[in-house]
């Protein structure tokens, strides 16, 4: 019954609109033949009630399948036509509401001959879907098809795991009742990308883009889309379709029922994958891919002609840093796509949308979140079935066109993080909307704050900036926020300075929101005090508040008593000299100041001189205290803080305290508070300890080896400190020890050290001039060893005894800036498990490891630079799985390049070379220095190079990416030009070949116009289109290691 599930939706949201008043009072208006509208009704009605006899039938039968396939992209033909029949009546109202408006748009087409097309057009195309439909009911007749009574959705799985085998045939009722569920809820977005699903997916976007696909009933009565799918999320989630994850807030689709909802999505919905034949079916509807780090047009090529697409949807990137989009996919694909209802484009570097977006006239869905977009093209003002714009995080967008407003279904505009200057004029016209996450108040034109009044369905988070601009505290009650019950969130932003404190306490004080608020940020209140109803008790239901540079006030609100409060953070209030009794607020024996409060931070308070203590069981939940950059404070801290697990104390140097009696503490964090006293007997539970810029601190107290729970040391800028109590080194909890910048510690690491440092598994050394060896025996855990800027360091030592000699924890080490070291253990280092292997800047080294091939058999990353000294590989070569490789500055060892054996590496994919400044290279690289297997090349710091060697650059069939860099004497690329198999080539600081390879001018240019991506010093080129300034770095360190 899965198939006919998601059929009988489609023709029920079908059967909904064509009896909807918009669309019969439409066509009677424009005297089109109302009997159309009836006789395709009845077609719909007829065949939809035979669904479920052939969802059985097509089992055994063949011509009922292909019939019900048929049928299916039938019926997505009719909704088509019905959904331009209801987005002409929308457009025809809208135009007529806004005809005199100032700002009009110009549609692409203009509204008369827009309406005459359409008039000409559609009855023709009603009976030519008749007639289609006509046909269907005849083929049914014809295959025996008759009507069957529907199964009760209305019984419920039991949730025991003891089954009644009795009853046990097939699951077919579940299969129905969940594929049923399926149709009302975010798998409807699913099945657009129906591999898509069996990953972690969002619920919140899911919502939104089933919602864009007519597939979710809008909500009623004040209720919000994410009530009604998450109300059927639970009821999925309680069948087992979904399963929690170990990842917070996400869920994965159990294999079973994503392979009944791949079964479901059939040929309809296509997901784009590598090794995927080309070619797409016309039935496809729905497309998702995985987002690339630069998609060309070559990727999207394969739905070009797919006109009846829906859904372009896109799933989660495992690929890090900034991404991109082609402009041409953008321009000659999306834009041609006029039956989208869904579009999905977060997280590129778009920076101008074509105007001819605004032909997608059946969107309902549009991400454009995580862009460079400055500014939307008018064009999207006559998207009229637009319901969701997500504009979030688009750093760059200053201003929303004036006709936005035109948009009268939107119920979701996300502006988190864009930097508007103020709204567009009447976007109280917006009456649907639900979501609202940024309203700028105007100074001389664009929105009031009054126009807040009209929006009552505002639910989840919005933040009112511009409140410089709210002319007094009667205009700001006219926002009405206290009747805005169904807000969650809401932040309160000043900008510019202020002549008018008492216009600011005034405005505020009318900002009241309503009692249910839970989360509250005031940023740059420029009022003496706070108002009353902040810290009133009847907000019951906050839970977080944030007061940020409120520079002008000189006390605190009684936040104490504001009963469900968990988070608290008040920052840069230079004010505020001390916080006391009226910080607490008034309670009674049944009530603590601050009983719910978990998370509390003070930071930047520059005069803030006393914490007087009430010493009334305050803070009885407090987990997490952090007290930063208060120069003034004396004390004191809380020291009855039965539930606290972090402490970080940071720049307080004035800070005479002890360090809180507690059993909870976890993690404490010391920087730049000397007169701290380090008392360790009271926090023996503390599992991290950070203590940085203790100047004068000279040696820690033996009881520092009482805290038996630490795993995880560090210890920074102590220029004094000359040890670690000895005993501390047998702590058999310790995994992870970083010693930085502490110039005169020395670190026990005497033989009869044997047994400490049993469990410890990361080591960092930096800046340690003390440090000049380290036995490596110590460690039989250790799995990460960094020793950088050790001046004095010489050797890492292996003692004898063969017990020690095999270091099978090691997977990485990291020497660099240790210009005393000569050599490498005598005998190499017997490390099988490691993986990763640098050595930089080590002027005095003599020569690698030995014996790296057999005893470092797992090797796969392996640098060297800086190390001009060294003059071969060891004997044997390098281990056979490096992928990585990287040689810089080491001219001795540049010198033997042709005994390096590259070619016998059968894994090497990366390989880079900075030959430096004394290199005398003029041809790179050599024939045979070079395996085919490589598909990233960089070629840097060749200050003689004057060719590259055609050949042997041709021989390397599998390279995808290379780089040429400071590389001034390089005059041309080979008359062959490049691999073919070439994606982004880069070239920075390469004077002569710059203008050779400009863009269709230079005479090198026909050499790399295969090359999707070409950056040259910053400018460049994705697809032949210019995408202006791109650091290097964006596109190199997807390749690098």
């Amino acid at each position: 019954m899965a198939g006919q599930a998601l059929l009988g939706a489609a023709f029920g949201v079908l059967l909904d609109r064509l009896t909807s008043k918009e669309i019969i009072n439409f066509f009677r208006g424009r005297k089109h033949d109302e009997s159309l509208l009836k006789k395709l009704k009845l077609k719909l009605l007829g065949l939809n009630k035979v669904l479920n006899d052939a969802e059985d039938k097509q089992i055994t039968d063949r011509a009922v399948k292909e019939w019900l396939d048929e049928l299916k992209r039938a019926v997505y033909d009719a909704e088509d036509l019905v959904d331009e029949i209801a987005s002409e009546a929308l457009r025809c109202k809208v135009e007529a509401e806004y005809q005199s408006g100032p700002n009009r748009v110009q549609p692409l087409i203009s509204s008369s001959s827009f309406t005459i097309l359409f008039d000409d057009e559609i009855d023709s195309k009603l009976e030519r879907m008749i007639d289609i439909l006509e046909d269907f009911t005849k083929e049914k007749d014809e295959l025996g098809l008759k009507e069957v009574a529907g199964q009760n959705w209305s019984q419920r799985l039991p949730t025991t795991s003891l089954v009644d085998e009795s009853c046990v045939y097939g699951r077919e009722n579940d299969k129905e009742e969940i594929m049923k569920l399926i149709t009302r809820t975010i798998v409807a977005a699913f099945t657009g990308s129906a591999s898509d699903a069996k990953d972690l997916n969002s619920l919140q976007v899911m919502l939104k883009e089933s919602l864009g696909e007519g597939l979710l009933e809008k909500p009623k009565n004040n209720r919000t889309m994410g009530d009604e799918g998450c109300e059927c999320f639970r009821e999925l989630l309680s069948r087992s379709f979904f399963q929690r994850s170990n990842v917070k807030d996400f869920f994965v689709m159990h294999d079973l029922v994503h392979d009944l909802a791949q079964s479901v999505a059939g040929d309809f919905c296509y997901k784009l994958e590598d090794g995927k034949p080309c070619g797409i079916s016309e039935n496809v509807r729905h497309f998702s891919y995985v987002r690339g780090r630069f998609d060309g047009f070559d990727k999207f090529k394969v739905i070009k002609d797919a006109k009846c697409l829906r859904t372009f949807f896109q799933t989660d990137s495992r690929t890090y840093g900034k991404q991109w989009l082609s402009k041409k996919v953008l321009d000659e694909i999306l834009s041609e796509l006029t039956r989208l209802r869904v579009l999905s484009l977060p997280r590129y570097q778009i920076e101008e949308l074509p105007y001819s977006i605004g032909k997608l006239i059946h969107l309902r869905f549009l991400d454009l979140s995580y862009n460079r977009i400055n500014q939307l093209p008018e064009s999207i003002c006559t998207m009229y079935n637009l319901e969701t714009l997500l504009l979030s995080n688009c750093h760059l967008l200053t201003t929303l066109p004036a006709e936005l407003v035109k948009l009268i279904l939107l119920r979701n505009l996300d502006l988190t993080g864009t930097n508007l200057k103020e709204m567009p004029m009447h976007i109280s016209r917006l009456k649907d909307l639900q979501q609202l996450t940024a309203f700028v108040v105007g100074k001389c034109s664009g929105s009031g704050i009054n126009e807040l009044k009209e929006l009552h369905s505002l639910h989840g988070a919005i933040t009112i900036a511009g409140l410089e601009n709210v002319t007094s505290g009667n205009d700001a009650l006219e926002a009405k926020l206290k009747e805005k019950k169904h807000l969650e969130k809401l932040a309160l932003e000043w900008g510019g300075p202020t002549e008018d404190s008492q216009k600011e306490r005034d405005v505020l004080d009318k900002l009241e929101p309503h009692t249910h608020l839970k989360d509250l940020h005031i940023k740059n209140y420029r009022g003496t005090k706070f108002p009353t109803w902040l810290g009133d008790q009847s907000f019951c239901k906050m839970e977080s508040l944030r007061l940020e540079n409120c520079e002008f006030c000189f006390s605190l609100p009684p936040l104490g008593q504001l009963p469900s409060l968990k988070e608290l953070a008040i920052a840069r209030m230079p004010y505020i000299m001390n916080v006391g009794h009226e910080f607490y607020g008034e309670s009674d024996s049944l009530s603590k100041p601050f009983e719910s409060l978990e998370t509390l931070c003070f930071e930047e308070m520059s005069e803030w001189m006393q914490w007087i203590q009430l010493d009334a069981g305050e803070f009885p939940r407090l987990q997490k205290l952090e007290v930063v950059k208060c120069p003034n404070l004396i004390g004191d801290l809380p020291q009855k803080v039965p539930s606290l697990m972090r402490l970080e104390i940071k720049e307080c140097p004035k800070l005479v305290t002890s360090l809180p009696r507690t059993t909870s503490i976890r993690e404490l964090v010391l920087d730049k508070c000397e007169e701290v006293q380090l008392e360790w007997q009271g926090v023996y539970s503390v599992e991290t300890l950070e203590i940085s810029s203790f100047a004068s601190l000279e040696e820690f107290a033996r009881e520092l080896s009482t805290l038996t729970n630490l795993t995880e040391l560090k210890v920074e800028k102590c220029p004094m400190l000359l040890s670690f109590p000895q005993e501390m080194m047998r702590l058999n909890n310790l995994e992870e020890l970083s010693v930085l910048r502490c110039p005169k510690l020395e670190l026990p690491v005497s033989v009869e050290m044997s047994h400490c440092y049993t469990s410890l598994e990361k080591l960092t050394f930096f800046g340690c001039e003390s440090l000049k060896s380290l036995p490596l025996g110590l460690f039989p855990k250790l799995q990460y060893l960094k020793i950088q800027g050790c001046i004095n360091f010489d050797n890492l030592v292996i003692p004898e005894g063969t017990e020690l000699q095999n270091l099978t924890s090691l997977q990485s080490l990291d020497i660099s800036g240790c210009n005393n070291m000569i050599f490498f253990p005598c005998g190499g280092l017997p490390a099988p498990n490691m993986s990763c292997l640098h050595v930089f800047h080590c002027k005095k080294l003599k020569a690698l490891p030995e014996q790296m091939h057999t005893l470092l058999p797992s090797l796969q990353t392996f640098g060297v630079w800086d190390c001009p000294e060294i003059e071969s590989f060891p004997k044997g070569g390098l281990p056979s799985k490096v992928r990585n490789f990287g040689i810089g500055n080491c001219k001795k060892l540049l010198g033997g390049r042709r005994d390096w054996g590259l070619q016998s590496l059968p894994s090497l994919m990366r390989f880079a070379l900075y030959a430096g400044s004394e290199d005398v290279l003029e041809s790179f690289p050599e024939e045979g220095l070079l395996p085919s297997t490589l598909t990233t090349l960089w070629i840097k710091g060749m200050p003689n190079l004057k060719s590259l060697n055609s050949r042997a650059l041709q021989l390397l069939g599998s390279l995808k990416y290379m780089e040429i860099r400071k590389c001034p004497q390089l005059q041309s690329l080979p008359e062959e030009g490049l691999p073919t198999s070439l994606f982004a080539l880069q070239i920075e600081r390469c004077p002569l070949l710059k203008p050779r390879c400009r863009m269709e001018e230079g005479e090198d240019w026909h050499k790399i116009a295969h090359i999707p991506l070409i950056n040259i010093d910053g400018e460049a080129v994705f697809d032949q289109v210019h995408l202006g300034p791109v650091d290097v770095a964006d596109v190199a360190d997807f390749y690098d290691f």
